[in-house]
């Protein structure tokens, strides 16, 4: 999360289909604004990869 923006910092947002898709990219970009991101998915699997992925880039992310 390279250049992270505090514009969405205190925020929680839920992203359903936050696995794959417009959903991921969604996701990794509101955490890259600094909010919480709160990943809705189908495969826990995938949603755990994409908040994985937003953590190791300094985001917070977890999977509902």
């Amino acid at each position: 999360m390279g250049n992270k923006s505090t514009r969405l910092e205190s925020k929680v947002i839920i992203v359903t289909g936050g696995s794959s898709g417009i959903g991921r990219a969604v996701a990794e970009r509101v955490a890259a604004e600094g909010a919480t991101v709160v990943i809705a998915a189908r495969r826990k699997d995938a949603g755990e990869e994409v908040a994985a992925t937003i953590r190791t880039a300094g985001g917070k992310a977890r999977i509902s």
